[in-house]
């Protein structure tokens, strides 16, 4: 049986209308605001040093 990562949660405050316009295009590609943004935020994560090499630097 597979061991489930543990999970924290991010949040992030923006202005209203930019808001708006993320919960617009969510709502367009018919996902939650949420998915949309890990779709655009696990692909940057992958860029990020790791940080076992931060701390071995």
């Amino acid at each position: 049986m597979a061991i489930a990562e543990i999970k924290k949660q991010v949040s992030i405050f923006l202005p209203v209308s930019q808001w708006r316009t993320l919960r617009s295009e969510a709502a367009r590609l018919g996902m939650p605001v949420t998915e949309l943004c890990r779709q655009w935020i696990i692909p940057e994560i992958g860029k990020l040093p790791n940080i076992t090499e931060i701390r071995q630097g």
